[in-house]
């Protein structure tokens, strides 16, 4: 099941917006969908929501879409909670930042000092990168 989302979702750009936008917003109507992503008609905007329906991404209620949260393709690298969708390596950001601080403040008289802190930096600095680098690969919604 989720090779035919990623086929049929994660490979066309406006389907994967739209999920994305109805992801954050969970409640969601066509002219909205065609209002804030730009789409030149309302048609436009209700055949991507029907598709994703159709495929089991989004639940209609009376003129409403809801979102049916699914990880496939690139989210995989995420965690969708709620309205947030966060790269896995914001949480590695988040305990390497504490790590350097406290090697700085609490062991720079160890021995092994500057070891702990050149690795500590390192994962510091690179968990930063891939979180940059994995919000960037999201198109915009």
């Amino acid at each position: 099941m989720t090779k035919n989302l990623e086929e049929r979702v994660a490979g066309e750009y406006n389907t994967f917006r739209v999920y994305l936008y109805v992801l954050k917003k969970k409640r969601v109507g066509v002219r909205g969908v065609q209002h804030d992503l730009g789409f030149s008609s309302p048609h436009l905007a209700a055949h991507h929501l029907k598709k994703l329906e159709k495929i089991g991404l989004l639940r209609k209620e009376n003129s409403q879409y809801l979102a049916v949260a699914k990880t496939f393709g690139v989210l995989r690298l995420f965690l969708i909670l709620d309205r947030w969708i966060i790269p896995k390596t914001f949480f590695l950001f988040i305990l390497f930042l504490p790590m350097t601080v406290g090697f700085l403040m609490f062991f720079s008289q160890h021995p092994f000092f500057q070891i702990a802190l050149v690795v500590s930096v390192i994962g510091l600095v690179l968990s930063l990168y891939f979180t940059v680098q994995f919000y960037r690969i999201l198109p915009k919604t």
